[in-house]
């Protein structure tokens, strides 16, 4: 059977209302990710299988084309699993774990091939703003007032509809740069959902989401062409040797001041931050022992086990660049830089779209969430988060219809040059 040339992407054109429900049923089960089923599924999961099976025997009947982007990047991430399976202690948990790599990726290129042709991005961004929103509003809600009993808020740390504060912050993050993206081109009514977010992300106690946000926040601003004309790098040049100045000069009082407000509690802005690194520290130490023995990864899935065998406490990496390495050696830890790699360079195609009129989102905003993404993933394991995917498979769409959009008129898309560069 041979396939037809790529459909034409979408972009521009009206609404249509089957790929916007589809989307708004996949985006709000996403964040329920406090129902689980057998094997740790959530409702998306169930979404997702539905969704899948029907597309591809859509795209069958069709006959079109699937591209597979950032397949590189996944290819060489599964070269590493079956290195790390081949010393894996639990190869049946880690036979497990690459069936849900597999199972997220088939998602995302079908995701990104419906996004990429059957849906408006600006659509897609106001559906996941307002579901993020949502759960925002309940958290915050019931942080401040008590108005769900501690369901959303935690006894502690926030959790909102999610696992873990951690697991919510980051999700929370995403939204906040996809709403200030959309916000940036046009749709300016959703810069009033950004404190919403930004006290959500607060209510996780969470110290990598904070960080993530600033960091990404500070991408942002470098990302404007604006940023690096003389007057203003040179303002802030002075800026920053002043700030330097300042902290050389009170280095014992700043010193002190830091030690106590990381050791506070986990309830204040920044504490305990010593507490987790303390924590995290001992994990990546026996990390880095476990790669120097075993080279090529100790098996996707098996690395809590490990910990828990030489150090007593069944802990997980802690960081998505770490625990590639230890769990699929070092062709996992280029895979996902790989991925990473690919993501970036669709950025730049998107921004050669802007500037010719095109922009569903703020490009700007656009490389702020991949920094954030990619800081977080310095203090958290995300690759198997849901709403991280669907991060990836906004970007990799937008990225396909911006090149389509800077074709030459009556060109065929040119879809090609980007499958490269993202594999």
């Amino acid at each position: 059977m041979t396939l037809t040339a790529h459909t034409p992407v979408a972009g521009t054109e009206p609404r249509a209302r089957g790929p916007f429900l589809v989307m708004a049923a996949m985006l709000v089960a996403l964040p329920l990710v406090a129902i689980q089923g057998p094997a740790h599924t959530t409702p998306m999961d169930a979404v997702n299988a539905l969704f899948v099976g029907l597309y591809w025997c859509w795209l069958l009947v069709r006959r079109e084309k699937m591209l597979f982007p950032l397949a590189f990047g996944f290819w060489l991430i599964q070269l590493g699993s079956c290195t790390g399976i081949y010393a894996a202690d639990e190869r049946v948990r880690a036979a497990l774990t690459v069936i849900e790599d597999v199972y997220l990726y088939v998602w995302f290129v079908t995701l990104v091939h419906f996004l990429a042709r059957r849906c408006r991005i600006s659509d897609v961004a106001m559906i996941f703003i307002l579901v993020a929103c949502g759960v925002a509003f309940l958290t915050v809600a019931d942080a401040h007032l008590g108005l769900f009993g501690g369901r959303f808020a935690g006894t502690k740390r926030a959790t909102g509809t999610f696992e873990n504060p951690n697991m919510f912050g980051d999700y929370l993050v995403g939204a906040f740069f996809v709403t200030w993206a959309a916000a940036a081109a046009g749709r300016r009514i959703f810069y009033a959902g950004l404190p919403l977010l930004g006290l959500g992300i607060l209510s996780t106690h969470s110290n990598g989401c904070l960080v993530s946000l600033i960091g990404g926040c500070g991408v942002t601003v470098i990302a404007y062409p604006a940023f690096w004309k003389p007057k203003q790098l040179g303002s802030t040049l002075v800026l920053a040797g002043t700030l330097f100045g300042i902290v050389g000069a009170f280095h014992d009082q700043l010193q002190q001041l830091a030690v106590e407000r990381f050791s506070g509690s986990r309830t204040e802005v920044g504490g305990a931050a010593l507490k987790g690194a303390s924590e995290r520290l001992p994990i990546w130490a026996n990390i880095l022992k476990l790669v120097a023995q075993k080279p090529g990864g100790i098996g996707p899935g098996n690395l809590a086990n490990v910990e828990a065998a030489t150090t007593g406490d069944k802990h997980s990496a802690h960081s998505e660049y770490l625990g590639m390495l230890a769990e699929r050696g070092f062709f996992g830890l280029a895979g996902w830089g790989t991925v990473l790699g690919g993501l970036f360079l669709m950025l730049g195609r998107i921004r050669k779209a802007a500037a010719a009129g095109f922009r569903p989102l703020g490009v700007e905003q656009l490389y702020g969430l991949f920094g954030a993404l990619a800081a977080h993933a310095l203090v958290i394991e995300l690759s198997h988060f849901r709403h991280t995917w669907i991060v990836f498979a906004i970007i990799t769409a937008t990225a396909m219809q911006a090149v389509a959009r800077t074709a030459a008129a009556g060109e065929r898309p040119r879809l090609a040059p980007l499958y490269a560069e993202a594999a």
